[in-house]
């Protein structure tokens, strides 16, 4: 069979659909992030005239994500399966078929059917249909029993690397599975209402009206019960409201800003908390993004919410690079959202884990060190500076504030609501604070993993 046995109809067939994600399985393996990976693999593999279909396109992410979701057992499956290595095309198509199978999305006889047609349909491939089917079969025959092996080891039942688990182990000892336990959940959908334009109680009374199950979870923050596309959220497109995480929402109030303050958002893009602080202060702000793309978004998105304007400006640049973006004067706030490990939210990015390396951590502390030292001098006296980062890891979180106050004079932790004076971690999908000060209490959100500090230059 050759490729014109890969659907030409209007709608994508699954074999399409596994070719495709097993291209871009592919490349996230190779260490691509799954965005750039499945964009990627459509351009590459898409049927003409299905490479612009979005129906196509969501059935391989959501293929692609599955496995990424079950990557480490996978990689035990098809140890136990796979005898001899295959070419590594065929060993992808393997991986998201027993992931497709694993998540009971197709009945088995389709998915088998489907899986050896995708096989088939390339050149590279077609010489190993006959054991795609083979392995998948065989898969089912001794599915129970593989299943329950790959579950029971805590490394494989929780979808990360062992040194990701060993690292979480040690620094929360039996913490540790309640926070990779949520990890594995569907990330909460929440949404931040623009206090400009709207209240809290309206844009609620506008979803339950669109028939949308919300409660309010912050502030400002509304949870939408079930995902919903941003298209049909109400408010969305006229710049009522905007999604962020919940955790996420506090850093805007918690850094202080007020009328006149001149305010620095380092690492800004989105744009989201850049928008907020907009949107709760008559502030200043520079927000600072090295990649000229995503400073156009976060321009776009300032646009959609009406805070564009002469409060605003987006500048591109490296902040270790100050002379780029500061014209001398100093701030009265910084916002410090460093590039992190992003251990913090996994459930919304399950590739994080297998793009890192236990190098990466270390190397990301030392550049947020490098971060906070070039910035304390911007910040004015009796100025604050926010240090956050999504991530659940010491090294970027408690233990980097730390050694930034012992080796910088002037500085004055503050300590935030609900937090100690180390700073405040959250944990992902809990409504309570760790791991910074015995007997903190629960901050009443419900969250992504997050460490927040907040200092005072003296």
């Amino acid at each position: 069979m050759g490729a014109e046995e890969r659907s030409t109809g209007l709608a994508p067939a699954l074999a399409d659909a596994l070719v495709v994600a097993a291209a871009a399985w592919s490349r996230l393996r190779s260490g691509q992030s799954l965005d750039r990976a499945l964009e990627l693999a459509m351009l590459d593999l898409a049927p003409p005239g299905q490479r612009g279909d979005g129906r196509l396109s969501g059935a391989v992410r959501d293929i692609t994500a599955s496995a990424v979701r079950r990557c480490a057992v996978l990689e035990y499956l098809l140890g136990e399966l796979v005898h001899r290595p295959p070419d590594p095309a065929v060993t992808a198509l393997l991986a998201v078929s027993l992931a497709q199978l694993l998540a009971g999305s197709y009945t088995e006889f389709t998915l088998v059917d489907q899986a050896v047609r995708a096989a088939r349909s390339r050149a590279q491939t077609a010489g190993a249909a006959a054991m795609v089917n083979a392995v998948l079969r065989e898969f089912l025959r001794r599915r129970a029993m593989l299943e329950e092996q790959a579950r029971s080891d805590p490394a494989r039942r929780f979808n990360v690397p062992p040194w990701w688990l060993e690292r979480l182990q040690h620094e929360y000892g039996s913490r540790a599975e309640s926070v990779l336990a949520a990890q594995l959940e569907e990330p909460p959908l929440i949404l931040r209402v623009n206090c400009r334009r709207a209240t809290v109680a309206q844009q609620l009374a506008e979803l339950r009206a669109a028939g949308l199950d919300a409660s309010q979870v912050g502030p400002s923050a509304l949870w939408l019960h079930r995902a919903t596309a941003v298209e049909r959220i109400p408010g969305f497109t006229a710049g009522l409201v905007s999604v962020q995480d919940a955790g996420a929402q506090l850093a805007a109030p918690w850094l202080g800003v007020g009328t006149g303050m001149r305010v620095l958002d380092a690492c800004a893009a989105p744009g989201g908390k850049t928008a907020h602080l907009l949107e709760i202060a008559d502030c200043r702000v520079d927000a600072v993004e090295m990649d000229p793309k995503r400073a156009i978004f976060i321009e776009s998105n300032l646009r959609r919410l009406g805070l564009a304007g002469d409060r605003a400006r987006v500048l591109v640049g490296d902040i270790l690079g100050p002379r780029g973006y500061w014209n001398g004067v100093q701030y009265d706030r910084i916002l410090l959202d460093a590039p992190c490990s992003a251990s913090g939210v996994v459930r919304r990015h399950p590739d994080v884990p297998w793009l890192r390396r236990p190098s990466d951590v270390a190397n990301l502390a030392t550049r947020q060190a490098k971060m906070l030292h070039t910035l304390w001098p911007l910040l004015a006296p009796a100025g604050r500076l926010l240090y956050v980062v999504c991530s659940v890891f010491a090294e970027e979180g408690r233990r980097q504030i730390a050694a930034f106050v012992r080796r910088q004079p002037g500085v004055r932790r503050l300590r935030l609501p609900h937090g100690g004076p180390t700073g405040l971690q959250l944990l992902p999908n809990s409504a309570v604070n760790v791991a910074t000060e015995p007997g903190d209490v629960a901050v009443p959100v419900l969250h992504d993993g997050f460490f927040y500090a907040l200092l005072e230059k003296i």
